[in-house]
């Protein structure tokens, strides 16, 4: 009881601050800003958590920016008035409005034929086809008048809007499901951003007025107040780049661990042993040069930039000739079909995609805050980087052209991915100059755009294999359903494996009894794909011995 009365004797303080701390906190984040940080975040989440509402709101979207961009250009056509995006050629505006505007109806007439989910595909189909054409007649407008003024900027902007219309052309699927998950992956770290900014503000003060103030300005707010100073960038550059006073000791050292981890990741490989692999991830020593290469380009470091990216490129293929090497020698029969190190490496998707950028934006987050920065190693072994290199040297050795193939595609996209999501984070985490971003940003947009359309290219073959396996799964799922309806809810047996590999398709049932016709299966199935398919129907019989008690 005296225990329960100290207990009441000291809980109002503590109560009192903790209504203060609220209080503060409430005040903090009673602006314009925080608000929208917090309907950023809940449109984030909205998204990611209501997918069908969020394909209907995405196919209104996508119509209504269709039709403003069209009607902007007819206004601009006709009375010279431009709401957005630079001036051009009024007699090009007016063929290009039109066309939008017949898009526009097109596309409405497909949404409300197909409906919602099915619509948006067919829609971003039409609106890739537009995109892709602005993007080459800004290349080729950039082409002629490469004498009147710099190209370099239309043609990067023109070769982006390219590759994103063919990727939406030829993966439509594939990149809605990837533009709306990064989309909303997008407002959650704005909507965050803005919130910290409101919160900022309370303790540290800023000129800037969140009443007025819009969402740019307050990320390039954001951005200055976070610049972590030149002392500091110069301490965590030293860790990225190979530099005097140190400089050959540290290459030295780079290499061996490089060598090293190679030739443990080669031999993981031919053992096919996943512990082995997770050693190689961690000793493997490329993950540096990638962020160095990141940081150089967003801090406007040519030199730098072009070491790293020597360093990476030098490292990839001594790692590929060292595999190469090792497989010739050892001692070792390499299965391709079966060997799990190498069949999980040599068909990359968008998934692939998806953990490298995480796993960049992390190692990035790590190299600037030194309170996460033991979480590295976690780093290194959710984005393998040595290990596909290992593969592409086994591979070849082997003979396998295709899976060498798919193994670089998968460290290509780790490299891309890395590069990317950590140039974003240095840039919010201050390690960026705010000088350079405010006084050369077409220089560092000019030098990030070619990592943006390699990654466009990369997203090409991820996005088909992504694809692919979707329209796999979904016609073994139809299958499957298939098989139960032709055994009847009465039946002796159970499906036990369903599997489709193009044209064929193998079942097998597990059961006793006799099961029905093969014939009837063959046609019931044949009814869900548009071609001819053989069937491989394998019934495994069980036999049940029962002997009483007794």
């Amino acid at each position: 009881m005296e225990v329960d009365d100290k207990a009441d004797w000291v809980n109002p303080s503590a109560n009192d601050r903790l209504r203060d701390q609220l209080r503060t906190m409430s005040a903090a984040l009673s602006n314009t800003v925080a608000f929208r940080g917090f309907a950023c975040v809940v449109a984030g989440l909205v998204v990611l958590l209501l997918p069908d509402l969020t394909t209907t709101v995405a196919t209104v979207i996508a119509i209504a920016l269709l039709g403003i961009s069209g009607l902007a250009d007819l206004v601009y056509a006709v009375f010279g008035a431009r709401w957005f995006a630079r001036r051009v050629n009024r007699w090009l505006a007016a063929p290009r409005g039109l066309a939008a505007l017949a898009l526009t109806a097109l596309v409405t007439f497909i949404a409300v034929l197909g409906g919602g989910e099915v619509s948006l595909p067919l829609i971003i189909v039409v609106l890739g086809v537009y995109v892709g054409i602005r993007g080459l007649v800004a290349m080729i407008g950039a082409l002629a008048k490469r004498r009147e003024r710099n190209p370099i900027p239309r043609l990067a902007g023109g070769a982006i809007a390219l590759v994103g219309g063919v990727l939406a052309f030829m993966v439509p699927s594939s990149l809605t499901t990837t533009v709306i998950i990064t989309a909303a992956a997008l407002a959650l770290v704005v909507g965050f951003v803005l919130i910290s900014w409101s919160l900022r503000r309370a303790s540290r003060g800023t000129g800037l007025n969140p009443s007025t103030a819009s969402i740019p300005d307050v990320l390039w707010d954001w951005i200055e107040g976070s610049d972590i100073g030149r002392k500091t960038r110069a301490e965590q550059a030293s860790g990225l780049y190979f530099e005097r006073p140190q400089r050959l000791t540290k290459l030295g050292t780079w290499w061996v661990m490089l060598v090293l981890s190679v030739a443990i990741a080669t031999f993981a490989v031919l053992q096919d042993s996943t512990a082995v692999v997770i050693g190689a991830m961690l000793v493997a020593p490329l993950m540096t040069p990638i962020l160095g290469l990141a940081g150089a380009l967003v801090n406007g470091w040519s030199r730098r930039a072009f070491q790293s990216a020597t360093l990476v490129t030098s490292g990839a293929i001594v790692s590929i000739v060292l595999a190469y090497g090792i497989t010739a020698w050892a001692p070792v029969a390499v299965s391709f079909s079966t060997n799990s190190q190498i069949v999980s490496r040599v068909s990359p998707n968008t998934v692939d995609m998806m953990i490298a950028l995480a796993a960049g934006a992390a190692g990035a987050f790590a190299t600037v805050n030194s309170r996460v920065a033991a979480g590295i190693a976690g780093v290194a072994i959710a984005v393998a980087l040595v290990p596909p290199l290992a593969v592409v040297g086994v591979s070849l050795n082997g003979g396998r052209l295709d899976d060498a193939g798919g193994a670089a595609l998968l460290f290509l996209t780790n490299f891309v991915a890395i590069v990317l999501a950590a140039a974003a984070v240095f840039v919010i985490t201050g390690f960026a100059r705010p000088y350079a971003l405010r006084n050369r940003p077409a220089q560092i947009l000019q030098t990030v755009a070619p990592f943006v359309i390699l990654a466009g290219i990369i997203m090409l073959p991820l996005m088909l294999t992504s694809e692919g396996l979707l329209q796999t799964q979904n016609r073994e799922r139809d299958v499957q359903t298939t098989v139960e309806e032709w055994l009847g809810d009465d039946s002796g047996f159970e499906v036990t494996d369903v599997a489709v590999t193009g044209p064929e398709v193998s079942v097998t049932i597990t059961g006793s009894g006799d099961a029905p016709d093969a014939s009837d299966l063959h046609d019931a199935i044949q009814t869900d794909f548009p071609g001819p398919i053989g069937l491989t129907l394998t019934v495994v019989p069980v036999e049940v011995t029962v002997i009483p008690a007794g």
